[in-house]
């Protein structure tokens, strides 16, 4: 048996399958052009197109018509992503709508799309995804409002209305840094307030190494912040001292909540799935950042070991 001889790469066509390998976690081909743009490559189009001809015809990347795949992969997985595509087309005027009544709620200051519909992804088992970003010192006011609507909503319009991240327009620097948290960031849609997102961007610079060629979303689809006699009530209620006081209280009651539902979690843990800070609210329960990561990182110790590359 000849054994295969070690391949060398160029710094280009490493960061090409790598960022292949990523979006295969999710099972999602690209087309060449979204490899350029979600890959943290700086180099012309015309050389990234040739640094690709020479990964496909040396057989580490498969082409299928305008999709490229790794090459465990097959037809089935564009099929799903169109279908998907299809369904977030569908689906996107009803998510910008509740991002709307999202950013009614009081102290709301921005609303972005996130999750695998910011993706132009969408199927059977999918929701919406807010990232809300808020005003200073009033977080948690915000959000026990937001969670009291969901809890009151009808369970089959519960998945309309998953607030998951709520950051603060004082503190928006965001110290996850690695390639989930990027993507994440990279992929909002901005659906209410497109200044307050362009800040966000602004206040995670790191963000341009993982995605240099990524530009930001346009505000052609994003609202204003909605003017309504609740919201403007319900802030005037909790301005002041009163405002800084309850916003406290509530930050102290979910935290204690959170570490008596989940005693056994290491600190590493919850902070990074329960980050709880007076600017801050993040809450992923089961540890999809680190199990993305840890797929990615497995998908490339495969490849480089069954082709003999370095990533």
């Amino acid at each position: 048996m000849i054994e295969t001889l070690p391949r060398t790469l160029t710094g280009s066509q490493a960061h090409i399958l790598k960022t292949l390998l990523y979006f295969d976690v999710f099972k999602y081909p690209l087309t060449e052009e979204e490899l350029y743009e979600n890959s943290a490559v700086t180099i012309s189009r015309p050389q990234f197109h040739q640094e690709l001809e020479e990964l496909i015809s040396s057989g580490l990347i498969n082409r299928q018509g305008h999709f490229l795949l790794n090459n465990e992969r097959d037809s089935s997985d564009v099929s799903k992503r169109l279908k998907g595509n299809s369904g977030a087309a569908e689906v996107m005027p009803l998510a910008m709508k509740y991002a709307k009544k999202v950013a009614s709620f009081p102290f709301v200051e921005g609303v972005c799309l996130s999750g695998a519909l910011s993706k132009n992804y969408f199927d059977e088992k999918g929701d919406f995804d807010f990232f809300v970003i808020t005003r200073p010192n009033r977080l948690w006011i915000c959000r026990t409002f937001l969670i009291l609507r969901y809890k009151l909503l009808p369970k089959n319009l519960k998945k309309y209305w998953c607030t998951n991240y709520f950051i603060s327009s004082e503190g928006m620097t965001i110290p996850d840094v690695n390639a989930f948290t990027a993507t994440e960031l990279s992929f909002l849609i901005p659906a209410v307030n497109y200044q307050a997102y362009r800040k966000l961007l602004r206040e995670n610079p790191w963000n341009r190494e993982f995605y240099p060629n990524k530009l930001p979303a346009s505000s052609d689809s994003c609202a204003e912040v909605p003017k309504t006699g609740m919201k403007a009530f319900s802030e005037m209620a909790f301005s002041g001292k009163f405002g800084d006081f309850v916003d406290k209280l509530l930050l102290k009651i979910t935290l204690r909540h959170w570490k008596k539902k989940f005693p056994t979690m290491s600190e590493q843990d919850f902070e990074l799935q329960f980050r709880s800070q007076k600017t801050v609210c993040k809450r992923h329960t089961r540890g999809f950042q680190n199990k993305v990561l840890r797929l990615w990182d497995e998908k490339q110790k495969e490849f480089e070991g069954k082709y003999r590359v370095s990533l």
